[in-house]
C-alpha cells in the first residue's frame, strides 16, 4: 500500500529507500543495545522512513509539517488513526523543530510513552535523512556503541569516508532525548 503513495505523491523513491536502509540500520544498532522499541515501532519507523518528504508535493520548505497531514489523512487500511498519528509525527520531526508538547497538538495528542518513543523513533530518522544527504553514501552496516555520555554509530563502508555533516547537525534530537553526544566514525 506504501508503494502506491510514494507512486501518488511523487515521491523521490531513491532517496526514501535509502532513508528507509539506514532507519532500519540505525534502529538495529540502537535497540541491540538498548532492547527499547518492538517489531511494531520498527514498522512505524519504516513507514515513516518511506513516507517523510510526502509533504514536498504541497509545500518545500515546511514538507515535515505537511507530512504529518498527509499521513494522517492517507488511507492505510493496515494502520490505525492513531498508528498513523505515531507514524506522521515521526515523520514530521525528520527536520527543523524539536517535538514540543505545548506548541504541537499532535504530538501533544499521543500518550505520554509515545511521545517518548516517536521522539526516539524520530531521531533515528532525522539522523538517517543526514546520511543520504549527499544521495552517494553507500553505507553497508552501522553498529553502536552506548555509555554514560555518548552514542558513537560504526559504520561499514565500501572503504571510503562518508560525508557526516548533515548527520551531525541533524543528530540534535538524538542528543535531546537521550542525553548523550553523538559521534559518528568510520570501521
Amino acid at each position: 500500500m506504501i508503494e502506491n503513495i510514494i507512486e501518488k505523491y511523487n515521491i523521490n523513491i531513491d532517496h526514501a529507500l535509502q532513508v528507509k536502509s539506514y532507519t532500519l540500520m540505525l534502529f538495529d544498532a540502537i535497540n541491540a543495545l538498548t532492547n527499547e522499541f518492538s517489531e511494531k515501532d520498527k514498522e512505524y519507523l519504516k513507514a515513516a522512513a518511506l513516507l517523510h518528504d510526502i509533504g514536498y508535493c504541497v509545500d518545500k520548505k515546511s514538507h515535515h509539517k505537511h507530512s504529518l497531514t498527509l499521513i494522517k489523512q492517507l488511507e492505510i487500511p493496515e494502520y490505525s488513526e492513531y498508528e498513523k498519528l505515531l507514524i506522521g509525527n515521526i515523520a514530521r520531526y525528520h527536520r527543523c523543530a524539536l517535538p514540543n508538547v505545548e506548541k504541537h497538538e499532535d504530538y501533544a495528542a499521543l500518550e505520554e510513552n509515545d511521545r517518548i518513543k516517536v521522539s526516539k523513533l524520530a531521531a533515528i530518522l532525522k539522523i538517517a535523512d543526514g546520511l543520504d544527504k549527499p544521495h552517494k553514501n553507500l553505507i553497508l552496516g552501522i553498529s553502536a556503541d552506548v555509555n554514560e555520555d555518548c552514542i558513537v554509530f560504526h559504520f561499514k563502508t565500501l572503504g571510503f569516508t562518508p560525508k557526516f555533516e548533515m548527520a551531525v547537525e541533524k543528530s540534535d534530537l538524538m542528543k535531546q532525548i537521550y542525553n548523550r553526544d553523538v559521534k559518528f566514525s568510520c570501521e
